[in-house]
């Protein structure tokens, strides 16, 4: 698919000059303009234009781009953005990434091109801080949701990341469980490195020793690569507790280590970062931090509206705790488990 990116490289400018002309937004050169023109002719691209006045015609636009919608954590913070937005005015769509920076990259291009009013947006990556910068550059106000960017100054929402995961690593140690393993999500995502910042701090205060053969990467997205349940199992010295970093990862673990009649908790103790939704956990067995993504949601778009109607002066940044809920997918250290 032809994207504004390849316009602006064929016609050697920014994104933001095709945007304008496709918009109407601005000033362009009428060279500048006959050029980008060519170049979508050469291409074959064709602008949703029809989008945008559908969009434009009813009611002020504000987008919400997130790694995952069937996460119930982002669908959470969709349900919290949809109630405030519509109550300030403005109406709400929804792009999903799959966790990938060229799908971002494309929605942040049509964010232009539709030239929305703010967006809302977690992440993909490190990866991510072009993107937003484009934002910027367009004018587009936008707010970081769950994930920090370095070198991207903006509003964020946020949870207690590393705190929580502290926590959730001192709860397996005064269980007495000592070979600890975690799985992050990427490591070139701030949430991720922030989990592992929270469980390596709680290993040194209780003087154990960091071991790079219990710290595994992988997906947080339903297509979670399970491989690494085989390669800690394998290890001369299994771990005898595993932090992973979501329900979804957690999920590939029971069913795996169920396939090798590893018994949960009594032979591997297991706690992750879990949903908000208290039904839906109802009969959930998993020890987690459950984080107030609604809130995420909520306060996140409060932000963004203010920033689109020009209110704030400086950035802010919120913080909010989560709640450690202790289930039974956590015991004592037995001996010989494993």
């Amino acid at each position: 698919m032809v994207t504004m990116s390849d316009v602006a490289r064929e016609a050697g400018v920014s994104v933001m000059t095709v945007s304008r002309v496709i918009t109407g937004n601005g000033y362009v050169k009428d060279s500048t303009r006959k050029k980008i023109l060519r170049a979508m002719k050469s291409l074959d691209y064709v602008p949703k234009r029809v989008s945008a006045d559908i969009i434009h015609s009813q009611t002020s636009t504000l987008v919400l781009i997130v790694p995952d919608i069937t996460n119930p954590f982002f669908t959470f913070i969709a349900r919290g953005m949809e109630d405030v937005a519509r109550k300030n005015g403005y109406r709400v769509f929804i792009a999903n990434t799959d966790e990938n920076i060229r799908k971002e990259t494309d929605y942040i291009e049509m964010c232009l091109s539709l030239n929305v009013d703010g967006v809302l947006i977690a992440p993909v990556s490190d990866d991510s801080a072009q993107n937003l910068h484009s934002l910027s550059r367009g004018n587009i106000p936008f707010v970081l949701v769950d994930r920090e960017i370095p070198g991207v100054e903006a509003d964020i929402v946020k949870g207690d990341i590393a705190f929580s995961s502290h926590k959730l690593t001192s709860h397996l140690i005064e269980l007495h469980h000592r070979r600890i393993a975690i799985v992050t999500g990427p490591l070139n995502s701030g949430s991720s490195r922030e989990r592992l910042d929270g469980y390596r701090q709680a290993l040194e205060e209780n003087h154990l020793l960091y071991d790079d053969q219990l710290v595994k990467e992988s997906s947080m997205t339903r297509n979670v690569d399970a491989s690494f349940v085989d390669e800690l199992l394998s290890l001369p010295e299994p771990p005898t507790a595993l932090f992973v970093a979501n329900l979804f990862q957690y999920a590939h673990v029971y069913n795996a280590v169920r396939e090798k009649s590893i018994a949960i908790p009594d032979n591997l103790s297991i706690v992750c970062f879990g949903n908000s939704d208290t039904l839906a956990a109802a009969d959930s067995i998993v020890t987690c931090a459950i984080q107030p993504t609604y809130n995420f949601g909520s306060l996140g778009t409060q932000l963004l509206i203010e920033r689109v109607e020009g209110n704030p002066s400086v950035q802010r940044k919120i913080v909010l705790e989560s709640h450690i809920q202790f289930r039974h997918s956590t015991a004592p250290l037995q001996a010989g488990v494993l």
